[in-house]
């Protein structure tokens, strides 16, 4: 057979081009769809557009006795390089191919309505041919693909985020593996929403986030991933020295862009990197405390948390305010209606309208609150009081 690209040195038997050129009639009325294909394919592939392109090329090659141009494989190429990037095995992708070489054979029996077996002998033999072409294209790519992901450097990036994150000197070995570091890092630690992902999903969501966080620097982003989301330790640039915070929301939605789901997020100011042991605890503290409160997907940082974090505290102050709300837990009511008085600033109109109540009913529930807790939730001590009791149980995992 020719080399690649290489036009045929002599024609193919007549009886050759003449199943050909029935396989064509067929692909055309499966294109144009408007009268029944005779004999029916038993393929529901053929149904597909991109299918059938690839066996009218491979009926081109077969015709032109040549394999598949470079041209022709680059499509073969991209979806291997895409298989590899999405977490597919090897022998899946070339088993669908397998599979259209077997598609293609059988639309070359049924198109040769009593033709010479032995031109359907040189058709399966040129089949062959372009299988081979196909599958070395497919083996080339998915593993350069696959070697371009799993690059030295990554193991390498994780090891150097996890000596940071220990406190301990990261230097020498950021030396040996050729790695610059950062004067100072924000630590990001992201978790995803939703159920955990199968094998395959979670490579896949893996392999798009690193393809992310590679994007980042110089200095690299260094990157722990996990099943459930990333620890990531973010250069501080010195010309973007208050943009911190905003690098962290957009590497937070790329993230949840690659995983196809929501995710929550806590952020670190930058610190040295003598300083990351603590960062990296603050953290994964202030994630852990965004959990229990219940709040949203988004990325938070100490500012957003100060009060709850505080009150989160294992200290005497902290069980006195949760429990000063003890004698409200038999009236979900009443609760329910203090947070959305706090929330909506005081505001009884409003809260009356969020719980779907007549104002008079919040003054009602008010009041009860005063009598049973003994805190006014009309002056300024109790409101601070009662809020920071909510906070404080919300920050212990408790329901407000």
């Amino acid at each position: 057979m020719p080399s690649e690209g290489e036009l045929t040195r002599y024609a193919p038997d007549a009886a050759v081009i003449a199943i050909l050129d029935r396989l064509d009639v067929r692909f055309v009325a499966l294109e144009q769809g408007d009268r029944p294909v005779v004999p029916a394919s038993r393929h529901p592939e053929l149904l597909q557009r991109s299918t059938r392109r690839f066996f009218a090329l491979a009926a081109r090659a077969i015709r032109e006795n040549r394999i598949f141009t470079a041209d022709e494989l680059r499509p073969v190429r991209e979806g291997a390089v895409q298989a590899a990037a999405d977490g597919a095995s090897l022998s899946a992708v070339l088993h669908s191919w397998h599979r259209f070489g077997r598609i293609l054979l059988d639309e070359c029996r049924v198109a040769a309505a009593g033709e010479r077996a032995a031109a359907l002998v040189d058709i399966a033999a040129a089949v062959l041919r372009l299988q081979e072409v196909v599958t070395r294209a497919v083996v080339e790519s998915y593993e350069s693909e696959r070697i371009a992901l799993e690059g030295d450097e990554q193991p390498s990036k994780e090891l150097l985020a996890r000596l940071l994150l220990a406190g301990q000197d990261a230097d020498p070995t950021a030396r040996w593996c050729g790695i610059e570091l950062a004067d100072e890092y924000s630590v990001l630690v992201i978790r995803r929403g939703g159920p955990p992902p199968d094998p395959p999903g979670r490579w896949s969501d893996q392999s798009r986030t690193r393809r992310v966080i590679d994007g980042w620097g110089p200095p690299p982003i260094l990157a722990i991933l996990e099943v459930d989301g990333a620890t990531l330790l973010v250069p501080r640039k010195a010309a973007a020295d208050a943009d911190w915070y905003r690098v962290a929301v957009e590497l937070a939605a790329a993230v949840s862009n690659t995983a196809a789901a929501p995710v929550t997020a806590a952020v670190t100011e930058p610190a040295g990197r003598g300083g990351l042991e603590a960062s990296g605890g603050l953290a994964r503290e202030l994630l852990e405390l965004v959990s229990r409160m219940g709040r949203g997907p988004g990325v938070y940082q100490l500012k957003d948390l100060a009060l709850p974090f505080q009150l989160s505290r294992p200290t005497a102050g902290q069980q006195y305010l949760a429990d000063r709300l003890l004698p409200l837990d038999p009236y979900p009511e009443l609760l329910e209606t203090l947070d959305a008085y706090l929330h909506h600033d005081l505001d009884r109109a409003r809260t009356a309208h969020a719980l779907g109540v007549h104002p008079n009913t919040v003054n009602n529930r008010l009041g009860r609150i005063r009598d049973l807790a003994g805190i006014d939730p009309g002056c300024y001590e109790g409101i601070m009081t009662l809020g920071s009791a909510l906070d404080a149980r919300r920050a212990r995992g408790g329901n407000a």
